[in-house]
């Protein structure tokens, strides 16, 4: 009797272990696991490769709880908070504004069910940090609801590191520049989430550590906007492999940045199209990387890499940067728009196979698109975003706070001491 089985695959490598492939992207994205991998066996055909699966993950204040069922080739995000207790500055919340359903069936294997269901997740903000879009009545909570995230989660962590309660003076050490260049995340709007997210704290130590903070901008005259947006690129993917989820390597980092050699994804060196401006440029990076150290060691490298994370999430600079989940959906948007209207420039045509590869490319390395190709691109993407500014959108995808949560913010029954907020 030939008992082959009808699939090379398991039931479990279809259920469970296909969900975590589904979802790793999340978990990459700072998403942590609360509950197991499950299959609910009554569901089972006599196959047993209808078997569907469930995980729960969880970030900052936001969970998720997402089933995946093999038979329909549906993967259904949803709210698992409704009924929840609280007693924190802030309540569990649903990530989305409304449960959404990704449809897998499409997709013949497991590669291309993974890349769309990464793409569906880059296109919901949940591989970037949670950014909240406030109710009109609810605007004057801009401030609050930053300060109670701040309470929250970075209070806490630099408690913990130091061993003590006097969180203030802790960062007023680092002088007044630094707290106002740090607070710039909480002023920003939609609200930004400091979650744990290491692709936006990569590219925080970028925009900080390299284009913001060190001197290249004094030596900007050197090198015209392409080319700065390729060292900007090239700065983030040089930083990256170093910022892990539990700590960032600053050795590594300070490496990456640093080293002689560095060139742009065109072959130019660094040093050369800088010329005499290189080493004032090196030892400003120096500089900021010490302080950056400073902060790990005596804030913690939880609170530091949650700092970062907002900072490398500012709708106004770096959160539209190259390497976020928002840049990545508002590419392929614009060329989709463009491709649909019959504007793709004559160039893009001759040199890839169709619009869709050309987004993949465009997605994943601007960088090495010519001159002209990558100024049409920044262009349009430009206006991909003012169209959303137009229809009165958040710039990027952002989460609208619950009416209840608003109204519970605005006239709260047991507000927080002073001493207990700090």
């Amino acid at each position: 009797m030939d008992n082959t089985p009808n699939s090379p695959l398991s039931p479990h490598a279809l259920g469970p272990q296909l969900l975590e492939r589904l979802t790793a992207p999340l978990r990459q994205a700072g998403w942590k696991q609360d509950e197991t991998w499950y299959e609910d066996e009554e569901d089972e055909d006599d196959s047993g490769h209808d078997a569907p699966a469930t995980v729960e993950l969880s970030r900052s204040n936001f969970h998720l709880f997402i089933s995946w069922s093999p038979a329909t080739g549906r993967l259904v995000i949803d709210d698992p908070t409704d009924a929840w207790d609280w007693d924190g500055y802030l309540p569990p919340l649903f990530a989305l504004d409304e449960p959404l359903t990704i449809d897998l069936s499409p997709y013949s294997t497991q590669v291309d069910k993974a890349e769309a269901a990464r793409r569906a997740f880059a296109a919901a903000g949940l591989l970037d940090t949670t950014r909240i879009h406030l109710p009109d009545d609810a605007t004057p909570l801009r401030g609050t609801l930053s300060t109670l995230f701040w309470k929250e989660h970075i209070s806490p962590a630099i408690r913990q590191h130091r061993r003590e309660h006097d969180v203030l003076q802790a960062l007023k050490a680092f002088g007044e520049d630094f707290s106002w260049r740090i607070g710039s995340g909480l002023r920003t709007y939609p609200v930004i989430s400091p979650d744990l997210v290491p692709s936006a704290a990569a590219r925080g130590v970028a925009e900080w550590c390299w284009r913001r903070e060190s001197d290249v901008e004094d030596w900007h005259f050197k090198i015209d906007d392409i080319a700065m947006a390729r060292a900007n690129i090239a700065a983030t993917r040089a930083v990256l492999p170093h910022v892990h989820p539990e700590a960032i390597d600053w050795h590594a980092v300070r490496l990456a940045l640093t080293a002689p050699a560095r060139r742009l994804a065109d072959g130019q060196a660094l040093r050369d199209i800088f010329e005499e401006g290189w080493e004032p440029i090196l030892a400003s990076i120096h500089r900021e990387i010490d302080l950056w150290q400073r902060v790990d060691e005596e804030l913690g490298p939880e609170t530091t890499m949650r700092m970062l994370s907002m900072h490398g999430s500012h709708t106004e600079s770096v959160g539209e940067w190259w390497g976020s989940g928002w840049f990545e959906t508002v590419t392929r948007r614009a060329i989709g728009r463009a491709a649909d209207a019959g504007t793709l420039p004559a160039s893009v045509l001759e040199v890839f196979t169709d619009p869709e590869h050309f987004a993949d490319a465009a997605a994943g390395h601007p960088d090495l698109l010519d001159d002209d190709t990558f100024a049409w691109l920044t262009r349009a993407v430009f206006q991909e975003r003012l169209l959303r500014h137009k229809a009165h959108l958040p710039r990027t995808t952002a989460l609208a706070l619950p009416d209840w949560v608003a109204q519970s913010l605005l006239a709260p029954d047991d507000e927080p001491s002073s001493t207990e907020a700090s």
